[in-house]
């Protein structure tokens, strides 16, 4: 089951940094086009920034998701691995509990909030570009975040076998990607 569980979430996160890079490029490509009308032209749309930051907010939160099935999330390593191992698994589970908790809250108060943003628009009323679009973002990032959640095992497990050897550490002294 929890292979299952696992394989669903890769599939979600090959799709979600699919979208989250075409949003990117979306957002550099809007804003290019607003200072090209801004500027240049001097004729400004209304429509760039509202739809900028409709893209960075989705993008940022189809991210935070990514980072989360990689582990990238905040944390305190330093202090965490010098624990014994079982120690230092429980804690990580203990730490993913947490995780679980608050995106799970996340996930129903953003449902709930993107449910009752009725009649209110994003920036200004000119766009018109509903703030359901930008409340969406909330629960559809935290339901990405729950299904990477539940191969939690799997992040813990690669956690505890990342090993930092000195090709992972730069000569300046932080840790590479």
């Amino acid at each position: 089951m929890l292979k299952i569980f696992k394989k669903i979430s890769d599939i979600a996160d090959k799709i979600s940094l699919f979208i989250a890079s075409i949003m990117v490029l979306g957002i550099l490509s809007v804003s290019i086009y607003g200072a090209f009308m801004r500027y240049i032209m001097n004729s400004p749309v209304p429509w760039p920034l509202p739809v900028g930051r409709l893209l960075m907010i989705w993008s940022g939160s189809i991210g935070i998701a990514a980072a989360l099935k990689r582990g990238q999330h905040m944390g305190v390593d330093g202090l965490i691995t010098r624990f014994p191992e079982k120690i230092e698994k429980a804690i990580r589970y203990i730490g993913f509990g947490f995780v679980f908790l608050f995106v799970l809250t996340l996930f129903w108060y953003g449902l709930w909030e993107t449910y009752y943003a009725r009649d209110l628009y994003m920036l200004t009323a000119r766009t018109r570009i509903s703030y359901r679009w930008l409340n969406s973002a909330i629960p559809v990032g935290a339901f990405i975040q729950l299904l990477h959640l539940l191969s939690a095992p799997y992040v813990v497990k690669e956690f505890m076998e990342k090993d930092y050897t000195e090709t992972d550490i730069k000569t300046d002294g932080e840790i590479g990607l």
